[in-house]
Order: C-alpha cells, then structure tokens, then sequence
C-alpha cells in the first residue's frame, strides 16, 4: 500500500501481510507495522486488521 510521508509528502510504499480482515475472531486484533520514508527517513507507524 501506498501512504503521504506527513513529513514531507513523498510517497511511501508499506507492506502488510494478507489476511480475513476484520472479523468475529479476537485473534484479528490491530497491528502495527513501521516504513520508514526514503525521501526524508521520517519513521511512520501502519496499523492493520
């Protein structure tokens, strides 16, 4: 997925594993991921289902 570097407006490329998404299973809690920008080496934080 593609993501706004808020620092400095570059594009960000951030990977996350596949999966069922959001579902009844509590095992499908938010999670978090880091990328950090080329650009800039700002340091962003993706969460996901």
């Amino acid at each position: 997925m593609d993501i706004g570097c808020p620092n400095c407006d570059a594009t960000v490329s951030a990977s996350v594993p596949p999966g069922p998404g959001i579902g009844g299973d509590d095992s499908n809690r938010l999670q978090g991921k880091n990328a950090r920008c080329r650009s800039c080496g700002h340091e962003l934080e993706v969460y996901y289902y």
